[in-house]
C-alpha cells in the first residue's frame, strides 16, 4: 500500500467514525442558537412594588436563554406561594418601578418548574440583552393579580457558563459550538488511532 493510499484509508476511517458519532447521538447538541445570551433573576415578595404588595414568604427564580432574533428558553420556579401561579411575565421597569408586560409566560411550566419556550419581539429582545436590569420577572396568582405579584426579580446577565441551556431538570446541555469542538477533537483522536493500527498491521505483515 502506498503512503497516499494509507493516508486516504485513515482519513476515510476517521470521517466515517465521526459521522457515526453524530448519527448515534455520541455528541449532545442543543437546538438553541450559539448566539444566545444567558440571563437570570432571583427575588422575593418583598421586592414587589409598592412595598407590601407581594406575597410574604414567596421567592421566584428564573433562568433564560435569549437570542437576538427573540427565541427564548426559560425556566421559572416559585416557592412559598399559597396559590397556583396563573400568569408570569417579564415587565419593562428598573428596580422599584412598575412597567408594562413585554414577555408573557405559560403558567403550566412555571407551576411545574420545567423549561419552556416563547418567541419574543426581536426589538424587545435587543432591549433586554442590552439592559437586563431595566426589566423584571414576576408571577401572579388569584390573590396577586397585576400589577402586583407573588414575587419580583430584576433580570441580570447570568454568571453561569456561556453557551449552555438550562434543561429545567437541574442540568445543562452543551450548545452547537461546544459540540463542534468535541467532534473536531474526537476526529483527531480517531485519525491518530487509525494510523497506529494500520502501521502496526503493516509491520506484522512484514515480520518486523
Amino acid at each position: 500500500m502506498t503512503v497516499r493510499r494509507l493516508l486516504g484509508a485513515v482519513a476515510a476511517s476517521g470521517l466515517i467514525t465521526g459521522a457515526a458519532l453524530l448519527s448515534t447521538g455520541g455528541i449532545a447538541t442543543a437546538s438553541t442558537s450559539s448566539d444566545a445570551v444567558t440571563l437570570s433573576a432571583s427575588g422575593t415578595g418583598a421586592n414587589e412594588v409598592p412595598a407590601g404588595s407581594g406575597e410574604a414568604g414567596a421567592s421566584v427564580t428564573g433562568s433564560f436563554q435569549l437570542t437576538p432574533a427573540g427565541a427564548m428558553t426559560y425556566t421559572i420556579k416559585i416557592t412559598g406561594n399559597a396559590e397556583p401561579v396563573t400568569a408570569g411575565h417579564i415587565h419593562r421597569g428598573a428596580a422599584g418601578v412598575n412597567g408594562d408586560v413585554v414577555v408573557p409566560f405559560d403558567a403550566v411550566p412555571i407551576n411545574g418548574g420545567t423549561s419552556a419556550t416563547v418567541q419574543v419581539d426581536p426589538a424587545i429582545a435587543a432591549e433586554i440583552i442590552a439592559n437586563p436590569a431595566g426589566f423584571y420577572l414576576n408571577t401572579h396568582s388569584a390573590s396577586f393579580a397585576p400589577p402586583s405579584g407573588n414575587a419580583r426579580a430584576q433580570l441580570a446577565t447570568s454568571s453561569g457558563a456561556p453557551g449552555s441551556i438550562d434543561t429545567g431538570t437541574g442540568g445543562q446541555a452543551a450548545q452547537d459550538s461546544d459540540a463542534a469542538a468535541w467532534v473536531g477533537a474526537g476526529g483527531a483522536v480517531l485519525l491518530a488511532v487509525g494510523a497506529v493500527a494500520v502501521v502496526r498491521r503493516r509491520r506484522e505483515a512484514a515480520g518486523v
